[in-house]
């Protein structure tokens, strides 16, 4: 079954490396998560910014 996924809220990171990456919190109405706009899914820290599994970049937030 696919998911529809809405945009909830969006966010502009400073990446490790200096990079601007904006993040989209979505919910299908039953779950959230964060996702990169190619769709890769971050994860959300305790301390208020996220990470790229695959590359460990930590990404801190600017704006919403």
């Amino acid at each position: 079954m696919t998911h529809e996924w809405t945009n909830i809220q969006i966010m502009e990171c400073n990446a490790d490396d200096g990079a601007v990456v904006t993040v989209f919190k979505q919910s299908d109405g039953a779950a959230q998560r964060y996702v990169l706009g190619n769709g890769q899914t971050v994860e959300y820290n305790t301390d208020g910014t996220f990470t790229i599994p695959e590359t460990r970049a930590n990404l801190s937030l600017m704006a919403f």
